[in-house]
């Protein structure tokens, strides 16, 4: 027996006998996308109808933020990135800072609050507050750098969007709008409007759409 074939297989027997699994790479890295698609699944505890997850985050000028800050309030939470031409979409085009008038119209203590889970931009905050004040949206940009609280809520694109009820109770998660070509209807003016006048938010849930969140992990 050649030599070298000799000594693969001894080692391939050595590993059997002492019960130490034998995998390729390919099969390494098979299990690793098992062990990271469990984990999203597990992260992925937001449910509406069940109390938020709590976070504090810094703002992109280090101050730090938490949700029991605004305890009481009607919270919105929206998912961005600059460097989603979605995002940027529905920034640019006026849709969000229309989200946000019509909101606090109907209920002035709405507080809004976007999050940056994009990995890559963990270590530049300013871009993402500058971002927002370019777009002339007032509100902070929180950084979620490592993506802890974009899995606790399962935020999967840019833009996302949650509403948090005075209780602390998610109440509406899922798309900005129902993209309509003309006056898409914008949902989560519609939760805030339900939430005001004591009815069940509907829908409660919708798909979101955008680009994909770029989580570092």
């Amino acid at each position: 027996m050649n030599p070298l074939k000799m000594i693969a297989t001894l080692g391939v027997a050595a590993a059997v006998v002492t019960g130490v699994a034998y995998a390729s790479p390919s099969q390494y890295a098979s299990q690793d996308t098992k062990k990271e698609t469990k984990k999203s699944e597990k992260a992925d505890a937001a449910k509406v109808g069940s109390p938020a997850p709590a976070f504090t985050l810094k703002d992109s000028a280090g101050k730090n933020v938490s949700l029991s800050d605004f305890k009481g309030k009607v919270v919105v939470l929206e998912w961005m990135n600059p460097g989603c031409p979605v995002c940027r979409g529905k920034m640019e085009d006026g849709s969000v800072a229309k989200m946000m008038t019509e909101s606090k119209a109907i209920n002035p203590d709405v507080v809004f609050m976007f999050v940056n889970s994009t990995g890559s931009m963990a270590d530049k905050p300013a871009e993402s507050g500058d971002y927002l004040a370019k777009n002339k949206i007032s509100a902070p940009a929180l950084i979620d750098g490592d993506g802890t609280v974009g899995h606790a809520y399962g935020a999967k694109t840019t833009p996302h969007c949650f509403v948090i009820d005075a209780s602390g109770v998610l109440a509406y998660a899922g798309a900005i709008d129902d993209q309509g070509d003309k006056n898409p209807a914008n949902y989560v003016v519609s939760a805030v409007k339900a939430l005001k006048e004591g009815k069940a938010v509907s829908p409660a849930t919708t798909k979101s759409y955008g680009c994909g969140v770029h989580y570092a992990r």
